[in-house]
């Protein structure tokens, strides 16, 4: 496996325990210079589509993933992980209960860039029309 792989698994198992409640540093996986880009789609429902630089992405993880999930129940599926240069790419699915006790199972695409064995970039995809659909009533 290559060293941004295992960055990244490594990366995936603490974000895991960080959303379940459990004690977790996530920050050291993030460089100071992070970017993590959601779907345009996303910006009027969170804090914006784009998120940079360390405090911005772990506000993103505190409050606003909250906005969307009920603590505790997100439960990732991870299906596979591809890595090119300084680039992993992972396929994986993501099943929660919504804010409103709703169940929730969707497939993301997420393209990570590593700098300096630190996460620099991300690029994030999933059916946000499914997402704010469970979200309307």
């Amino acid at each position: 496996m290559s060293d941004n792989k295992q960055l990244l698994a490594d990366f995936q198992l603490e974000l895991a325990a960080h959303l379940q409640g459990k004690p977790a540093d996530i920050a050291r996986f993030f460089h100071d210079d992070i970017a993590w880009h959601f779907p345009k789609s996303t910006a009027a429902e969170s804090s914006g589509s784009d998120h940079h630089g360390k405090a911005a992405v772990m506000a993103m993880f505190s409050g606003d993933v909250d906005h969307f999930y009920q603590p505790g129940t997100m439960k990732f599926h991870y299906h596979s992980k591809t890595a090119e240069d300084d680039r992993v790419h992972t396929h994986f699915s993501l099943e929660a209960k919504t804010a409103s006790g709703k169940d929730y199972y969707n497939d993301y695409q997420s393209l990570f860039r590593f700098s300096d064995g630190k996460i620099i970039e991300v690029w994030e995809y999933f059916d946000t029309a499914y997402l704010f659909s469970l979200m309307s009533d």
